[in-house]
């Protein structure tokens, strides 16, 4: 079994993730916030950041894959090109 590579992200940014996520409605600030981390991740070869990013900010893996639908929708993150 292959272990999953963790995003590089410090405890202040997953604080910061967290704190701009307070509240009842979710933020532009918290959503291009989280893409800008997210893509990072992508990019760095990590497997499955929707899962290391609800871990984060306790929630579930559907609920970030729907972050990143809005961060898109919103233009604050590149749309994919399947």
């Amino acid at each position: 079994m292959t272990e999953l590579r963790a995003p590089r992200i410090t405890t202040a940014q997953v604080a910061e993730l967290r704190s701009l996520r307070e509240g009842q409605r979710v933020t532009k600030a918290f959503l291009a916030r989280l893409a800008e981390h997210y893509l990072k991740a992508e990019a760095e070869g990590v497997l499955n950041p929707a899962r290391h990013f609800a871990d984060y900010l306790g929630v579930q893996r559907q609920t970030v894959l729907t972050y990143m639908r809005m961060a898109r929708r919103n233009g604050l993150a590149p749309k994919n090109r399947s």
